[in-house]
């Protein structure tokens, strides 16, 4: 927990069990992200906490990662990290063989939100939100000013496509 951050300034302590925001429950980090990150610094939200067996709600004001309510614009090569992959554009060779136009391919995966959403190493992204990508910088500008759900559609070396959604 994040010293003078927001969940510990609403009173949410070491040992709670985070079991809402809002309405919806979270049973995993990445649902607790997920429904996170649907709100903004400033706004006001409800997370119903598990304390020594007794179920409590507190209001937390969510801050941005500087500790105040401003709004921070996103720096492209942080999205990146946030996604826990490295990217490579992909070959005319492999452009042929799948019969595809464009892609970034998935060269290396750690733990992120690419590996939570169920997408594996070798994916082929081709398109984030209806935009073709082309290259890791394509990539990068799709996501950076990005909020919310995000579709992925793309193809993995064996031809079986794919769609996957997850949240920034």
């Amino acid at each position: 927990m994040t010293n003078g951050g927001a969940a510990q300034v609403a009173g949410i302590e070491e040992g709670d069990i985070i079991l809402k925001v809002g309405d919806v429950p979270v049973n995993t980090s990445p649902e607790l992200q997920e429904q996170v990150s649907k709100y903004r610094p400033g706004d006001k939200i409800n997370v119903t906490i598990n304390r020594n067996g007794k179920e409590k709600i507190l209001a937390v004001v969510l801050k941005n990662k500087n500790g105040n309510v401003d709004i921070v614009k996103k720096d492209p090569k942080a999205i990146v990290s946030l996604l826990g992959a490295s990217f490579e554009e992909i070959s005319d060779q492999e452009k042929a063989k799948l019969n595809l136009s464009n892609g970034v391919k998935i060269k290396k995966m750690d733990g992120g939100i690419l590996r939570s959403s169920g997408i594996r190493e070798g994916f082929i992204i081709t398109n984030i939100d209806k935009k073709a990508i082309k290259t890791t910088e394509d990539l990068e500008n799709a996501l950076s000013n990005k909020r919310g759900g995000v579709l992925v559609e793309g193809m993995y070396p064996n031809g079986i496509r794919a769609y996957y959604g997850f949240g920034i």
